[in-house]
C-alpha cells in the first residue's frame, strides 16, 4: 500500500473514532438526562423541584479530557457543590443578600469537578431583584448562576464591584457584569455577557442547588 492510501485510512479511522466518540458522548448526556426526568415529581413551583433522586455529572457525558462542552459540564440535575465538594442547600447564602460563592458541579461518585472551564458564580439576591435579560425561569429563591470564565480573554471572573458590590469584575482586563441583569456587561472589554446556569431547588429534604439545564451560551472568550 501506498503512503497516502495509509495515510487515506489513518483519515478514514480517525474520523470513524470522532463519530463514535460523539455517538456515545450524546448517549451519556440523555442517560443523564433520563435520571432526572424519572426522578422529577413535578414542578411544585417556579425554581422549586420534586425529586426523589439526585445525582452528580457522569463524567464520560464530558468531552473527555480539556475539552469540556458547555452543554455537558452541568445537566439536568447535577448538583451544584463547592469546592470542597460538599453540596449546597438553600441556605448556603442569606437571601437578599447579593453575596456570592465559586461552586462546581459534582462528579458522579461525589466530589467537585475543578477544572477551570467549570468554575461558576452561584449568586442570592431578593427574587424580585431580578430583570431581564436574565433568564427568570432560570433562578430560584433569589439564586442565579453565571460562569466564571470572563468572555474576553477566559480570565476568571473573581472580584465585585459596583453599587452595594453587585457587579462581578474581572481582575484581568476589569470587564464588569450586572448579574441582575442577564450578568450583561456593564464596562470593559468582554463582547458578552457570562453565560447563566439554570438552576433550581429540590424539594427532597435536603433543598440542595441543582441545575436545570446546561449553560445557556459558550464558556470563554469567543462566539
Amino acid at each position: 500500500m501506498s503512503t497516502n492510501d495509509d495515510t487515506d485510512a489513518d483519515t478514514d479511522a480517525q474520523a470513524q473514532s470522532e463519530v463514535d466518540y460523539e455517538e456515545d458522548r450524546l448517549q451519556s448526556t440523555r442517560r443523564n438526562a433520563a435520571k432526572f426526568f424519572a426522578a422529577l415529581g413535578g414542578a411544585a413551583a417556579i425554581g422549586s423541584f420534586a425529586v426523589t433522586g439526585l445525582y452528580g455529572l457522569d463524567e464520560s457525558a464530558l468531552s473527555g479530557g480539556p475539552d469540556y462542552n458547555y452543554q455537558t459540564l452541568y445537566t439536568q440535575g447535577t448538583r451544584v457543590v463547592d469546592g470542597e465538594g460538599n453540596p449546597l442547600t438553600v441556605d448556603a447564602i442569606e437571601q437578599g443578600s447579593g453575596e456570592s460563592m465559586t461552586v462546581f458541579p459534582e462528579k458522579e461518585g461525589g466530589g467537585a469537578l475543578q477544572v477551570p472551564v467549570a468554575t461558576t458564580l452561584l449568586v442570592r439576591f431578593s427574587e424580585g431583584d431580578y430583570s431581564e435579560p436574565t433568564m427568570l425561569d432560570g433562578t430560584a429563591q433569589g439564586y442565579s448562576a453565571y460562569s466564571a470564565v470572563c468572555t474576553h480573554a477566559g480570565c476568571t471572573v473573581s472580584q465585585r464591584t459596583g453599587p452595594n458590590d453587585r457587579d462581578f469584575l474581572c481582575p484581568c482586563h476589569q470587564s464588569q457584569f450586572n448579574p441582575l441583569s442577564g450578568a450583561e456587561v456593564v464596562s470593559g472589554p468582554a463582547p458578552r455577557p457570562l453565560p447563566q446556569l439554570p438552576v433550581g431547588v429540590a424539594e427532597d429534604g435536603e433543598q440542595l442547588i441543582i441545575a436545570t439545564g446546561p449553560f445557556e451560551a459558550h464558556i470563554g472568550a469567543g462566539e
